[in-house]
């Protein structure tokens, strides 16, 4: 049940992230069309918006589906516990850094929003909005590496090992 869930939850930020991205095709068609019409429209700073929220979206649905660049090298030259215990510790030390920067984040995003501050650029938008794309790519990430970790505990292969896309090999 846990599995199905995270899986469409996987789902829906990889689908988010690549909406994001085409929000920022969008903002730059508009800014060169715009500007042969004679108009200044400045979009960098909703583009940067947007490329955050695309790239920490898109960490766990890439992560899950094998499509992060990984160095298999002690894998393969082990075989069975050893090269189970790495998996392991691998995802270890993966959930520490992306809970710690999850959490992290999402307290600054709190932060940021009970003081009200704004993006500098001229849209001045809400920061916390941004922010909260980053720090909820970042948790979506954590839950990946659990359930990978849960899989390779109970001796299962992982879903970056079975899933891998056919454009890497």
């Amino acid at each position: 049940m846990f599995r199905a869930i995270a899986h469409k939850l996987y789902l829906f930020c990889g689908y988010a992230a690549g909406a994001f991205l085409a929000a920022i095709a969008v903002a730059t068609l508009w800014q060169i069309v715009a500007r042969q019409m004679g108009q200044a429209v400045e979009t960098t700073e909703l583009s940067g918006f947007c490329l955050a929220a695309s790239t920490f979206l898109a960490l766990a649905y890439t992560f899950v589906n094998g499509g992060h660049v990984r160095v298999g090298i002690i894998p393969q030259l082990f075989s069975g516990r050893i090269s189970r215990g790495f998996e392991i510790w691998c995802c270890a030390i993966g959930i520490l850094i992306t809970g710690y920067a999850a959490y992290h984040m999402t307290l600054f995003t709190l932060e940021t929003y009970r003081f009200g501050e704004l993006s500098p650029g001229m849209m001045a938008i809400p920061l916390w909005i941004p922010q909260s794309a980053v720090a909820f790519g970042l948790a979506v990430m954590c839950i990946g590496i659990i359930e990978q970790a849960g899989l390779i505990l109970s001796g299962r292969a992982a879903d970056y090992e079975t899933n891998i896309d056919s454009t890497a090999e």
